[in-house]
């Protein structure tokens, strides 16, 4: 495919922007056989990875928010054909979430990172975004790129991109010296990028999209940290480097509020000796909000607590009651429809299978024509108390699933499972024709 790289030089840093002549086609249907790569999106609420998202795949069920408000609900994975590849972006909730805590977002995550490694599933790497009209690096930003770090370890930093985003919101010049402090200040993305992370830009458009997503596909998958340490290594969350990391903070918060508490509660005794009401009631407002915001915490920390095997459970228990709650649909289904069969006529059920016979074999064929002898030959329906009216198929029916393999059975539109057959519909020729129903 035609196309040429310009080159912008900052400082040290070389920035490679490849420009194509015609954009490379996507399609939302994804190709059988093909190679799969996951990449998962991260970044703040507003850094643009449902932008992204939408950009690259042209996803009409991406919902992209604003800077102030996240639309990334939940953990959700966006499929598209690339360059022969099925690609799969997650995006993924930040950790300053407008609707979940640090802890729900950090569970989540770890709890798909953790079922997708033990499915062998491996991710090709992690984008990072970073809005570049943000003036500073401080707060929840560096709060969710110190768990990021957490999460994805040292070694796998050699498979992370680290994109800034909304170019068209600020001037180039003061864009570019917010990106040169990103990449040389240490504590944000300095020490990353010297371990091995790529800087890049997404400009909104296509083409810096494809830019970053060749990027991916030319490394190998990588196993990020706490995937090894929840599967391989059998760690809780909390055991976890991000888990711990997360759970200093809460209690450092945890203090602070009990510290403030005990101060209040203090002024809350000396406004009752004063009788000061006033006060009195404004203390005890603000005792209630740090109570309920300790309470938060401490659900908070009991979440990272819990036992993820416990969690499995919980989760397989819900898959079974699922499944028998399906299998029981799907046999009420299969009994009504055994029903109607068996309150046919002879005369009705043999319409329906000479309509149906020609979809047989011959040698099947045959056999069917040799059991619609064999029926009609029974006492039940010749003699004076022959019956060939409804209820009298009954007599044929079962037989013929004896003997009739499912898929000529299904073929004939009969149903496929029976009463007494095992449960599986596998049926066979040892299957009792009188425990089906066949007798007088």
């Amino acid at each position: 495919m035609p196309s040429f790289k310009r080159r912008l030089k900052l400082k040290n840093l070389t920035i490679v922007i490849k420009v194509f002549d015609k954009m490379p086609e996507t399609s939302l249907d994804t190709v059988e056989r093909a190679h799969w790569v996951h990449i998962a999106v991260m970044g703040l609420t507003g850094s643009g990875k449902s932008t992204f998202i939408q950009t690259a795949s042209q996803c009409p069920d991406v919902v992209i928010g604003d800077h102030l408000q996240s639309c990334t609900s939940e953990l959700k994975g966006y499929n598209f054909h690339y360059k022969g590849y099925n690609i799969t972006l997650i995006d993924t909730p930040g950790f300053d979430d407008t609707f979940k805590t640090e802890t729900d977002v950090l569970k989540e995550i770890a709890d798909w990172l953790a079922d997708s490694y033990s499915k062998k599933e491996r991710l090709h790497g992690v984008l990072y975004l970073h809005s570049i009209d943000k003036t500073r690096l401080e707060g929840s930003a560096l709060t969710n790129l110190r768990m990021f770090r957490q999460l994805c370890g040292e070694d796998p930093l050699k498979n992370v991109v680290l994109a800034t985003t909304f170019w068209g919101e600020v001037k180039k010049e003061r864009g570019e010296q917010r990106e040169a402090q990103l990449r040389d200040e240490p504590k944000f993305w300095g020490e990353m990028i010297q371990s091995g992370s790529l800087l890049m830009r997404f400009t909104d458009d296509r083409s810096s999209a494809f830019e970053i997503i060749d990027y991916f596909l030319s490394l190998q998958p990588v196993s990020l940290e706490i995937q090894h340490e929840m599967i391989d290594l059998d760690k809780s969350l909390i055991e976890t480097s991000a888990g711990k990391h997360l759970n200093a903070d809460l209690l450092q918060q945890e203090q602070k509020h009990k510290e403030r508490l005990l101060q209040l509660q203090k002024e809350h005794d000396q406004a009752i000796e004063s009788r000061d009401e006033q006060l009195r009631i404004t203390l005890e407002e603000a005792q209630s909000k740090f109570e309920n915001s300790l309470a938060r915490i401490n659900r908070q920390q009991e979440k990272l607590r819990a036992d993820r095997r416990a969690e499995d459970r919980r989760r397989q228990n819900e898959f079974e009651n699922k499944i028998h709650e399906l299998e029981s649909a799907n046999r009420n289904s299969i009994d009504e429809k055994l029903a109607d069969f068996e309150g046919k006529s002879f005369d009705e059920m043999l319409a329906r299978l000479r309509a149906n016979e020609i979809k047989l074999p011959p040698a099947q064929r045959d056999q069917l024509e040799s059991q619609i002898r064999e029926a009609e030959k029974s006492p039940e329906l010749n003699g004076p108390t022959a019956r060939k009216r409804r209820g009298t198929s009954k007599y044929l029916l079962p037989a013929l699933m004896v003997l009739t393999p499912i898929t000529s059975a299904a073929l004939l539109g009969f149903p496929i499972f029976l009463p007494n057959m095992g449960g599986d519909g596998t049926g066979g020729a040892g299957t009792d024709p009188s425990a089906m129903g066949g007798g007088a």
